[in-house]
């Protein structure tokens, strides 16, 4: 083998490494912002309530002008834009989305959203930042084709959903339906490299956890054997979360571009008349909506797990009890609302959060009806999230296998996955495009370098 040649395949091996490591560092930082941002929310809320009515509004503010006049780029999920660089290839579009004037405003945009207690997620800007480390990398040494066309953005995409859940099957799994939407072999070996590396990086931080707590598998029996009442729930749920998934995404892209046009028109205006009502959303449901949605999903999922809460600290399961409480039978409408506002002014954040957490209240609220099926609570909570999530992405096999990651539920492979298959059908009844796909295609058709909070103005029925 040729020396030279040698060389420079050790050299691509270590920038792409490097740029794993910066992709996991990144989602790294997402997960302490979103866990002092949500241990402030507690703070503010028992202390002072009445603030959200300033900090919501005056957050939607800053975020917007920011977004518009300083980090243009940044708007919205990210993951859209992720999909369309990849379409793209290399070029000047790549290029400007993937700058590391992006990643960092990205980051900030995102912190501020946090801090402000907004209904967003993670999980979207980290699989943008993650690209934008890897599309950094592929600047300083030679590559070979295939990976400057496709993997190495790919592999950061995929390493950010991996390390901001903990999940890196579901990274992988992710990289190809979604943002890739077809599988590459070729690819794989730094796909998977790079998702392993930015994994074990928030590991060594974090320690290797699952994400909502694992589950007491025996608390799932009666869904686990062939016994028609549970699987009848599986139908059920999986048809009905397909059905408000595929409406919540349909919804939103109908109505992004006439938001996108008030923006631009009265941004101030847009800004503050939706932070009073996010607000509002907080007040009437007792705080239940600020923040992810994390600790609401958290304690509506594991309260059927005795022998993982016995692990926690007596604190710690006073919280989520006290959470549980707290959460009352409109929790789910009032989650998808918040989360409905804030992703229709385009600002940086993700949807996974909220989705999981309008899942698991719309389990919570139906459980008892449900309960005649044999289905257990915490086997109804988990087949609404799973169903609901499906339904609002459309990628099946993600919705199931994260899931599964995040709780570690490996008996509960067959429910979720058949209820993930239903959702994503029933979905497609009502938004026939997926919705990442939907709004990477308008990206490209504009031919303007904005994400789904900004449309062609020559345009305003664009899907977002």
């Amino acid at each position: 083998m040729n020396p030279e040649s040698t060389h420079s395949t050790w050299r691509a091996l270590g920038a792409a490494l490097i740029g794993a490591v910066l992709a996991g560092l990144g989602a790294l930082l997402f997960v302490v912002f979103d866990q002092q941002s949500t241990e402030l929310s507690r703070v503010v809320w028992e202390a002072a309530p009445w603030a959200v009515f300033v900090i919501m509004p005056a957050g939607f503010a800053l975020i917007l002008w920011l977004r518009d006049h300083v980090f243009p780029g940044t708007d919205g999920t990210g993951i859209p834009q992720t999909i369309a660089v990849v379409s793209a290839g290399p070029g000047e579009l790549r290029d400007r989305l993937l700058s590391m004037r992006v990643a960092f405003g990205k980051a900030l945009l995102l912190g501020l959203g946090l801090f402000s207690f907004l209904s967003i997620g993670r999980e979207g800007p980290s699989v943008q930042v993650g690209a934008c480390f890897m599309n950094l990398v592929s600047k300083w040494t030679v590559f070979p084709p295939y990976l400057m066309e496709r993997g190495l953005i790919l592999a950061g995409g995929a390493a950010g959903i991996a390390a901001a859940f903990n999940a890196p099957i579901a990274g992988i799994v992710f990289a190809f339906e979604e943002i890739g939407r077809r599988f590459d072999k070729e690819n794989l070996g730094t796909i998977v490299r790079t998702v392993m590396v930015a994994c074990l990086v928030c590991v060594v931080f974090l320690g290797n956890y699952f994400f909502y707590g694992r589950i007491d598998y025996d608390r799932l029996i009666p869904l686990e054997f062939m016994s028609p009442g549970p699987w009848v729930a599986v139908l059920i749920i999986g048809l009905a979360g397909g059905l408000l998934g595929g409406l919540f995404a349909k919804v939103l892209l109908v109505l992004v571009p006439y938001v996108s046009l008030m923006i631009r028109r009265r941004f101030l205006a847009v800004a503050v008349i939706t932070g009073l009502a996010c607000a509002a959303l907080a007040w009437t449901s007792d705080g239940a909506t600020l923040g992810t949605g994390y600790d609401q999903a958290r304690a509506l999922i594991v309260q059927d797990s005795p022998q993982y809460l016995a692990t926690l600290p007596p604190e710690e399961v006073a919280r989520l009890a006290a959470t549980r409480e707290h959460t009352g039978p409109w929790y789910a409408l009032q989650r998808a609302a918040a989360t409905m506002m804030v992703l229709l002014t385009g600002i940086p954040g993700g949807l996974f959060d909220p989705s999981f957490s309008i899942g698991a209240g719309l389990g919570h609220l139906t459980a008892p009806w449900l309960a005649v099926t044999g289905a257990t609570t915490q086997g109804i909570i988990l087949l609404w999230v799973v169903s609901y999530f499906s339904g609002v992405v459309q990628s099946p096999m993600t919705a199931f296998i994260i899931l599964i990651e995040m709780t570690g539920a490996v008996a509960f492979t067959l429910p979720l996955g058949l209820a993930s298959i239903v959702a994503y059908e029933a979905s497609r009844r009502i938004c026939p495009v997926a919705l990442y796909e939907a709004l990477a295609e308008n990206f490209l058709r504009s031919g303007r370098a904005v994400g789904e909070g900004s449309v062609d103005k020559q345009r305003p029925d664009s899907p977002g």
